[in-house]
């Protein structure tokens, strides 16, 4: 071969395996180990993982309120091999909002507050704009309390929120003078007019509870539902932050995965952000369940979870209420499921099956990570997903839609087949 077109040829082929070699970093095959979990399962998430081409996968599926398959595949740190295991924790986000509507309800179940206990009712003492008075924790954890508009999920104004974000005050002293803040704004609806997606509403429903116990959240959270349901891994904050050798990152996605280890502030927990092990996680759905009972006393009472299970009236979601017949028509034939379906209760999303019966569900995300949850209670049966990086809803529900197929020939498993992206 001439000596020109030779030397061209092994730089092309060593131009090529070195692009191979950077894909390769990005998709390597993860080991299925005795720590991933279920073997078939864990090989199973694995072709998804690299197909998907994402740093993990963590994923239960409960059949029959029971754990029937969990698994953890991938990378802490995309393009490294330091490996996930099933016992690792991450965060759910917004799917944390079940843990906070369940705090409230042990400690309406006490005697501690009611349902109908107003901002006004617990803070007697604060200047507030008249129409915070009347607003009650059931309107703020069912996202009926008018509080924020359509597209300003984050409550305050953003120039009323920087110093929050930035504060190294403790989070209880933070939350708390977001409250003093937001109280000051009009609501934007009335409560119970409209159901309208609002972050603040469970932020300012965890003051109100730390207020009536006169104790920090996330000490609540511990105290109260964690430990008495034997939750141990269970708290609040990125995991990384912690232990950043054997615990996952979460990833931002640019041209590739930027691995970060500080999620969203931690004084956020009433919101979510709660960080957590997939056997923990899927405990505490088989309490709502009522499949899963460690304690000698009853946290809460049957009719209480079902009562949490179901939009506490008719109002619909605002976008769903400004839908004209023909949106309506597209949104059916595009997600294959009538809007007024969708509902929201105390904590969870709602599906009304045809037979009456809700499904639940919630999509949880931060900075950096991104988890699902469909829960059926009438077949209790359900699926829980987290990958370790922030993506669409709509590529995780493909991930959901999958694992439904893969487990087919044993359950129907719960879709809500809405991404809201």
């Amino acid at each position: 071969m001439h000596k020109t077109k030779k030397r061209f040829v092994l730089v092309y082929l060593g131009f090529v395996f070195s692009w191979l070699s950077f894909l390769g970093c990005a998709t390597t095959p993860a080991p299925v180990t005795n720590r991933s979990g279920d073997a078939d399962f864990a090989i199973f998430l694995e072709k998804i993982r690299q197909k998907e081409q994402l740093p993990a996968i963590f994923a239960s599926v409960i059949i029959n309120g029971e754990i029937y398959s969990k698994a953890a595949v991938g990378t802490r740190v995309y393009g490294t091999d330091n490996w996930v295991t099933v016992d690792d924790k991450f965060l759910i986000g917004s799917c944390g909002k079940a843990f906070t509507a369940t705090l409230a309800a042990i400690l309406i179940e006490k005697g501690n507050l009611k349902w109908d206990s107003t901002v006004r009712n617990v803070f007697p003492d604060l200047e507030m704009d008249a129409k915070w008075e009347n607003i009650s924790i059931r309107q703020l954890l069912s996202n009926r309390s008018g509080y924020v508009d359509d597209k300003e999920t984050s409550g305050l104004p953003s120039e009323e929120l920087e110093d929050l974000l930035i504060s190294k005050s403790l989070p209880m002293d933070i939350r708390f003078l977001y409250l003093k803040r937001a109280i000051h704004h009009e609501p934007t609806h009335p409560p119970d007019k409209r159901v309208v997606y609002s972050n603040s509403g469970f932020l300012i429903a965890g003051v109100m509870l730390e207020k009536i116990e006169n104790q920090a959240f996330e000490d609540l959270m511990e105290a109260k539902l964690f430990h008495p349901l034997k939750l141990h891994s269970a708290g609040y904050g990125s995991p990384a932050a912690k232990d950043p050798i054997s615990q996952p990152y979460g990833h931002l996605k640019n041209d590739t995965f930027e691995a970060i280890r500080q999620d969203l502030p931690d004084f956020i927990a009433p919101m979510g952000n709660v960080a957590i092990t997939i056997d923990d996680w899927s405990k505490f759905v088989l309490f709502h369940l009522k499949a899963y009972q460690v304690t000698s006393m009853t946290l809460i009472e049957s009719n209480t979870l079902n009562r949490m299970h179901r939009p506490p009236n008719s109002a619909n979601w605002n976008w769903v209420s400004n839908l004209g017949n023909f949106s309506r028509l597209l949104f059916k034939l595009h997600y294959h499921l009538d809007a007024d379906a969708l509902n929201y209760a105390l904590g969870w999303n709602t599906k009304k099956e045809n037979d009456g019966h809700y499904l639940l569900w919630h999509h949880g995300q931060g900075t950096s990570f991104t988890a699902q949850v469909y829960v059926d209670p009438k077949t209790k049966n359900a699926i829980l997903l987290v990958t370790n990086a922030k993506i669409k809803h709509s590529h995780l529900l493909k991930v959901a839609k999958a694992v439904k197929k893969y487990y087919s020939s044993y359950a129907v498993l719960p879709i809500v087949n809405f991404a809201g992206d």
